[in-house]
């Protein structure tokens, strides 16, 4: 293999690990269906970067969960109640139900389509 090819060949590798690490969100760990999610500071407000994740995450799933931090997300269970607090957004999928679930009060996220957290 000449060398351009295989430059070519590493560049091909080593794309989706670039792609993945611009994608404005990173999973920060997981219990069982639950994944815990960091967004990046200026992706918070992009409906598109949650979405990603969703597919990324749930793809295949017939169960699937995402909590959703901004900055930093706890890497699993148990949360403290700050963790609790400041989450913003929650993703909910099994095979009856696809629901966004918004801290309505710190976010006007998925508007159109969300179910609003309790206090």
């Amino acid at each position: 293999m000449n060398a351009i090819a295989k430059l070519f060949f590493l560049a091909a590798i080593c794309l989706p690990m670039v792609a993945a690490a611009n994608d404005g969100y990173k999973v920060s760990g997981h219990s069982g269906i639950m994944y815990f999610v960091a967004i990046d500071d200026d992706k918070k407000d992009d409906e598109d970067v949650y979405r990603f994740a969703v597919v990324d995450i749930c793809d295949a799933k017939a169960a699937c969960q995402i909590q959703y931090w901004v900055g930093d997300a706890p890497s699993g269970f148990p949360l403290t109640q700050e963790q609790i607090d400041s989450k913003l957004v929650h993703w909910q999928q099994d095979s009856e139900l696809n629901q966004w679930i918004v801290n309505c009060k710190a976010s006007d996220l998925f508007s159109k389509e969300r179910q609003c957290m309790k206090d």
